[in-house]
């Protein structure tokens, strides 16, 4: 995929760093994507560190960081066209942005609820809806959707997070019939508990007990690597769990 350029949501820190850090190693051009400038730079300072290599001039100039905060419609186009700008294409999207609040149903807001959606869910229609034009010029093109277990089983206390990540199973399943004509893939994956930090803000104290059983964002940001390129493997529409 030598050329090729990946937009990952919520790369600043977690399972979007990871996945991006992976893609650039492969040789993708790719966009560091979050609402939060200094997670950016982080990210991306990382990426030129590891690429630094006889050709560490050229790996510099394939990763760029974009702000933009993916549940606003007018910044999410800011971001896919910038990145058409400076690559020419968008060739996989990685749509992994997320929050979560820890409350039950009878206690949580509406302005808690909205922004849950928005930032899981929203902004992945909003993401892919942006990129599709291009991807379906182009006839090439990969989607995935970073869901969740929780987007396979209901768990008490996190009920807008259930509704955000069973709702991205189903964007993905019906994209992918919408885009299969295309050549374009779009796929789910459902990781179980992942060593993150929103896993320790859910609950410090369970995080502290159970932090060594986790999944490692790194394990997640394999297993999404290996569904954008073995593409005999993983087939359009179809959602992995991982855990």
């Amino acid at each position: 995929m030598i050329n090729k350029t990946a937009v990952v949501t919520g790369s600043g820190r977690g399972i979007g760093r990871e996945t991006a850090i992976l893609l650039c190693k492969k040789g993708l051009n790719v966009v560091i994507c979050s609402r939060t400038q200094t997670e950016i730079d982080s990210t991306v300072k990382e990426i030129k560190q590891i690429t630094k290599t006889s050709d560490a001039a050229a790996a510099a100039d394939r990763v760029i960081g974009i702000r933009c905060d993916v549940s606003n419609s007018s910044e999410v186009e800011h971001l896919i066209k910038s990145t058409i700008d400076i690559f020419k294409s968008i060739d996989i999207l990685v749509n992994n942005a997320g929050i979560v609040y820890v409350k039950k149903l009878i206690d949580t807001t509406e302005d808690e609820w909205d922004k849950t959606i928005d930032i899981n869910l929203k902004s992945s229609f909003l993401c892919t809806r942006a990129a599709l034009p291009f991807m379906i010029k182009d006839r090439s093109g990969v989607i995935i959707n970073v869901s969740s277990g929780a987007g396979k089983t209901g768990f008490p206390d996190i009920s807008a997070y259930c509704a955000s990540k069973f709702g991205m199973i189903g964007l993905t399943e019906s994209v992918a019939w919408e885009v299969a004509n295309y050549n374009i893939r779009v796929m789910a994956i459902c990781p179980g508990e992942v060593d993150t930090q929103m896993q320790q803000n859910v609950d410090p104290t369970y995080y502290k007990k159970n932090k060594q059983s986790m999944l490692q964002p790194k394990d997640v940001a394999e297993k999404i690597t290996e569904m954008i390129f073995k593409e005999h493997q993983y087939h359009n529409g179809q959602s992995v769990e991982i855990g």
